[in-house]
């Protein structure tokens, strides 16, 4: 059967990776090391894309690296570090976007299915009309569940009104290729540096 559905996560695969020294350069403003700050960003992240506030996510970072600060300096810490955060998970990678328009103009069912933020999404939403691309947005801040809960999958695989066998979700992470694998969801592993052309030429050959 033809592929009937491309489903795209957002962070790594419809962005670029954060900048390389985006952590030291957070790390050095906060005066932690870049590896303690790198650990305590990602400790709490399945929690802030499960949709807690980004004020509580970065209380924990910073209490997490024992920083401690009064509550108008807390305020304005926070509000620099969600501006620095999402200014590096939105970089577009127009390659992807421009192949999931291609993908929906030949009658195709498209959806943006990512673990993410509030702050993130609402800057996202800001910069493109996500309509435009895509049939359907499932977002973990807003769903109640995140990548690899099957309930997340079956959520987008609903309002798509796809069989699992006939759609094709693309990841960079590999724990989310294999939840949705157990599902019976075709899968590509979006990693390294062809992996655009490698997707272009599944999605051609899938749709075939």
């Amino acid at each position: 059967m033809p592929l009937e559905a491309l489903i795209l996560d957002y962070g790594n695969v419809l962005s670029h990776p954060q900048p390389r020294d985006w952590c030291e350069t957070v790390a050095s403003q906060i005066g932690v090391p870049p590896e303690t700050f790198r650990d305590a960003y990602w400790q709490h992240r399945g929690l802030y894309d499960g949709g807690l506030p980004a004020a509580e996510y970065w209380r924990r970072v910073l209490e997490t690296l024992g920083y401690s600060a009064g509550v108008s300096d807390l305020g304005a810490i926070t509000s620099r570090l969600v501006e620095a955060d999402v200014a590096s998970w939105t970089e577009y990678r127009e390659e992807v976007w421009h192949l999931a328009e291609s993908f929906r103009r030949t009658g195709g069912r498209t959806a943006f299915l990512s673990n993410g933020v509030a702050d993130a999404m609402a800057r996202i939403r800001a910069d493109r009309r996500l309509e435009r691309w895509f049939d359907v947005v499932v977002v973990s801040c807003e769903a109640g569940a995140s990548k690899p809960d099957p309930a997340i999958f079956e959520m987008c695989l609903s309002q798509l009104g796809v069989p699992p066998r006939q759609a094709l979700f693309v990841d960079d992470r590999i724990e989310n290729i294999e939840g949705a694998a157990r599902l019976g969801i075709q899968t590509f592993h979006f990693v390294g540096a062809d992996a655009v052309s490698r997707l272009s030429q599944s999605v051609r050959s899938l749709s075939g």
